[in-house]
């Protein structure tokens, strides 16, 4: 019995020992990786400076992802939008504290639209009730993809109050000309309010709104108190072409029914 909890001892030692050895191997080729990236974005050439920063995104995510975060930061201002949008990618995974002001910089500073989209997209994970003055700026961009991300951001600041704040500006983000942003207002809204209610029972009996809207508002709308004009408009959606309408009507009628 001895000799068994020896051998036993011995092979319990070796596994440790192993995977010790195994863990030194993964953390130094990992370091070298990054070395060796870093080294490669030195280069002048965009695209191998880009691949250095897409082989660092791998560790984003992991513990090693300090070892890489001054690089990705001088990334951010790179002279190739496609290398500054790799670094945003990258922060976003990261949401390091310490980047949250230079990306609320690019968001509100960088000329090229697609680098603003990627920097307010990042800046939405912080939920940060600093960045809503930003937000609000992105709102008056003319690119339409850029306002949209600062919709959300706006949205998703971890404030409870912040959406009733700010229910003039959803208000009109429901009614926008764009599809991409009405749907955005739409998917994020949070709060019940009189004034919603009535921007979504117009969308609803308008005969003129297409299905992906339709969805989008009957979403919002369950939990209201229906008025009877609006009560029938869904009756009547019961019958409509699209499938997901007709489920969505039916389930509003039903919890109607069972809250009353």
């Amino acid at each position: 019995m001895t000799q068994i909890k020896t051998f036993i001892l011995s092979m319990i030692i070796l596994s440790v020992n192993y995977c010790t050895t195994s863990k030194f191997a993964e953390i130094a080729a990992i370091q070298k990786d990054i070395t060796a990236a870093v080294k490669d974005y030195n280069s002048e050439n965009w695209e191998t400076r880009l691949n250095a920063l897409k082989r660092i995104s791998r560790y984003s995510n992991t513990v090693y992802a300090k070892n890489s975060f001054l690089l990705i930061i001088i990334a951010t201002e790179d002279s190739h939008s496609e290398i500054r949008i790799e670094a945003l990618k990258i922060l976003k995974v990261m949401k390091a504290p310490a980047a949250e002001e230079r990306i609320r910089s690019i968001a509100l500073s960088d000329t090229n639209s697609n680098v603003k989209y990627f920097a307010f997209s990042a800046l939405e994970g912080y939920g940060n009730i600093k960045n809503e003055k930003a937000f609000l700026t992105g709102l008056n961009d003319k690119d339409w993809l850029v306002k949209e991300s600062a919709l959300k951001g706006l949205m998703k600041i971890n404030d409870p109050d912040i959406q009733k704040k700010h229910l003039p500006v959803i208000i009109k983000a429901i009614n926008d000309k764009n599809i991409s942003i009405r749907i955005t207002a739409l998917s994020n809204l949070a709060i019940k309010d009189p004034l919603i209610y009535a921007e979504l029972t117009k969308i609803i009996n308008n005969n003129e709104s297409g299905s992906t809207i339709l969805e989008a508002v009957l979403r919002c709308i369950k939990g209201y108190k229906l008025d009877e004009i609006t009560r029938k408009k869904i009756i009547q959606l019961l019958t409509h072409k699209e499938k997901q309408v007709r489920l969505l009507s039916l389930q509003i009628l039903k919890y109607k029914e069972e809250n009353n």
